[in-house]
């Protein structure tokens, strides 16, 4: 029996994902543990290992719109007959053409589909209306991104056959279009920032592979041409609203709809924690432990959890439920939009630990490296922009969470002590919370206690 390939959940509030890019070809090997595909979720990308060694089928393209836990796809292992129709494929797609086929419906919805144009002049279809190809054309047509559709073939009644696609892809290499490359090469390119437009294949065909983009990376980078005397206006550009940007879009604006959300804000003298967070900085720089005051500010938030429980609950249509578990998530800005990892049981790390998971989980973000753990069991989520000048914000509560806490930015201020001034450092904690859960008055002991343990922070490290 093959081995299902599953379309990846990720945190239970995902409702559908696709496989943004496969990097495994239909019919190629894989070796357990490698790289298998590129998921795309509401909130997240995130690359996912083969759980077996085989050769890979596709079931789906990339692109289609599934829910978790659907196959996508099978890995057979070495000496297992692939049939001629993989298990779940529509009526009459063979294991050929079960891969092919590239929609934004499932795979049952793409076959029931007509086709949108007729196959290009002088190529040949079947009775089921499929253009004639053979099988390496289509896969090479794959691996060099070629619209195999639009090609006339060659071969035998109009078959295309492996020479169209090749003189295809050279065609589009010399009109100035992208020169192929490798699933591997666009994945590092991402990472590394490499426009593979710059970059000189080495590979079939001009293919760039992985080791023309890391020595695109690597090479210096070519000095910047001086800026044009006058400019001229910049042209609109529509982008597409999908994946990240997609659903926080819809996550947002089904908090606010669903939610009796109001925001207070509270100021917290800082000058102790401050004091504090230099001196742990100088005593753990050896081990490179360097702690933020985000840091101690989930610590002071899972401490006040502990006392505070109905803030660390969900609260449903029939009841509420007061959760044991206190799970701070960490919100974090990327260019896609914003991720929020999970600092697990923060309540029950030491101040040290608390600092080297939250380090981690934030280098995770940025590296697109996150596990589907890292994302799940959040309670309680902290967002900070103090670190962009912001004095006060409204977060957005992460449903179905009841509270999320804004952390603004370290200012100078001035306190009286009789009729003599004194220098003061502070910050204001802006609380937003779900009324429905928690009335005003138990919402602000909750913030005042955690105002409290940041005013004497030793608290923190006990």
């Amino acid at each position: 029996m093959p081995t299902e390939i599953y379309l990846v959940k990720v945190g239970m509030n995902m409702t559908e994902g696709v496989v943004e890019e496969w990097y495994i070809t239909d019919g190629g090997t894989v070796e357990k543990g490698e790289l298998l595909y590129r998921l795309e979720t509401e909130k997240v990308n995130l690359d996912v290992d083969a759980e077996t060694s085989g050769t890979v089928r596709h079931l789906v393209a990339e692109g289609v719109t599934m829910k978790p836990g659907d196959v996508v796809g099978y890995i057979y292992e070495a000496g297992e007959e692939v049939p001629d129709v993989l298990p779940g494929a529509p009526s009459g797609t063979t294991a050929e053409t079960a891969a092919g086929t590239a929609t934004d419906a499932p795979p049952a919805a793409a076959a029931a589909a007509a086709p949108a144009s007729p196959a290009p002049a002088g190529a040949s279809v079947d009775e089921g209306g499929r253009l004639l190809s053979s099988p390496a054309a289509r896969r090479l047509a794959r691996e060099l991104d070629v619209d195999i559709t639009a090609l006339a073939g060659s071969g035998p009644g109009g078959r295309i056959v492996e020479a169209d696609v090749q003189s295809a892809a050279d065609a589009g290499e010399a009109a100035g279009r992208p020169a192929p490359s490798s699933p591997i090469a666009r994945k590092l390119a991402r990472e590394l920032g490499v426009d593979l437009n710059t970059v000189k294949g080495t590979g079939p065909g001009g293919r760039i592979t992985k080791e023309d983009v890391e020595a695109a990376a690597a090479a210096p980078a070519p000095a910047a041409a001086a800026p044009p005397l006058t400019g001229a206006a910049r042209q609109d550009e529509t982008l597409p609203i999908r994946g990240m940007r997609k659903t926080i879009a819809a996550r947002m604006h089904d908090s606010l709809q669903s939610m009796a959300q109001l925001t207070m804000d509270m100021d917290v003298v800082m000058d102790d924690a401050v004091r504090l967070r230099n001196q742990l900085v100088e005593e753990w720089q050896d081990d490179g432990v360097r702690p933020t005051y985000t840091d101690l500010v989930i610590r002071a938030v899972a401490k006040a959890l502990e006392k505070h429980p109905r803030m660390n609950m969900i609260f449903g249509e029939t009841e509420m439920t007061l959760l044991g578990a206190i799970n701070v998530g960490m919100a974090v800005a990327m260019d896609e939009g914003l991720i929020v990892p999970v600092v697990q049981n923060a309540n029950l790390l030491s101040m040290r630990q608390l600092v080297q998971e939250s380090s981690r989980l934030a280098e995770a973000s940025r590296s697109n490296s996150l596990t589907i753990d890292d994302l799940q069991g959040g309670t309680f989520t902290v967002s900070a922009l103090g670190m962009f000048g912001v004095d006060a914000f409204t977060p957005i509560i992460n449903a179905p969470q009841v509270g999320i806490l804004g952390v603004n930015r370290i200012r100078e201020d001035v306190a009286w002590e009789g009729n003599t001034p004194v220098k003061q450092q502070r910050m204001r904690l802006s609380l937003t919370w779900d009324h429905r859960a928690v009335d005003g008055a138990p919402a602000a002991q909750f913030l005042g206690t955690v105002r409290d343990l940041l005013e004497s922070p030793f608290r923190l490290l006990v």
